[in-house]
């Protein structure tokens, strides 16, 4: 029996800086961006992904060009590479996930969203649960991912942490046909979750509306303008945001 984890008050009463508390002079998924939203008493979203040499690397996309200027795929490097692809904000290298939890230790909760830009290699996961052995503020970590099989993976695997699944009407490199099966959220119960992640974009919907009044938990992205602040109060119970005050 797979036990169900609600997100706690550190996820619900605290407003979630999306990468960070990034900004024009400050690069998303970076050290300092972490550093500034711990200080102004944000949780955290963070994006891990598998290296080839087991480490786990903290970026947002797959391919690196938009956020380094350079054509590489994150997942070919080993982590004595990253350092050759610093980020074209401000410098800074793409940081290892155990430098994050060694920075953070604690002082802000951590929304960790599990990448799987191709085939789910469960070694993401076991990897992550592996470096979390030694952070003791399983009250702050929770984890999310828009792979089924990733989310169903980490609600096997323990029961320390609150799983969510992330779901938008429109999925890249997906077919209509699995874009509406994981959109409607009928492989939810397949997966085991424990809260939704919904896109702002396609909220309110008669998907999530139907979880929402069973008491499942709904966490909503990204909330970067006043006008979807405002829309997010009626069908969310806490926000991932950037870019604006909150």
């Amino acid at each position: 029996m797979v036990k169900k984890i609600a997100l706690n008050d550190n996820f619900i009463n605290l407003k979630v800086a999306h990468r960070g508390l990034h900004s024009d002079k400050v690069s998303e998924n970076s050290l300092n961006a972490y550093s500034l939203a711990v200080e102004k008493g944000f949780a955290i979203e963070i994006d891990i992904h598998l290296l080839k040499d087991g480490e786990l690397a903290v970026v947002h996309d797959s391919n690196l060009k938009r956020l380094t200027g350079f054509d590489v795929v994150v997942e070919d490097l080993n982590s004595t590479d990253l350092s050759k692809y610093p980020l074209l904000i401000d410098g800074q290298d793409i940081p290892l996930f155990k430098d994050v939890l060694k920075l953070v230790n604690g002082k802000s909760p951590l929304l960790i969203e599990l990448k799987v830009p191709n085939k789910f290699d469960h070694r993401l996961v076991d990897i992550m649960l592996e470096q979390l052995n030694d952070y003791p503020y399983t009250d702050k970590v929770a984890c999310q991912s828009f792979n089924p099989f990733a989310v169903k993976y980490t609600k096997e695997k323990t029961d320390k942490y609150s799983v969510g699944f992330l779901c938008s009407y429109k999925l890249e490199n997906q077919s209509k046909f699995r874009t509406y099966i994981l959109k409607s959220l009928k492989l939810y119960k397949y997966m085991h979750a424990d809260f939704i992640s919904y896109d702002i974009n396609y909220l309110p919907n008669k998907y999530v509306d139907k979880k929402r009044k069973k008491g499942v938990q709904v966490l909503t992205w990204t909330i970067n303008t006043y006008e979807k602040l405002e829309k997010a109060k009626t069908c969310a119970d806490n926000i991932i945001f950037e870019k604006i005050d909150v």
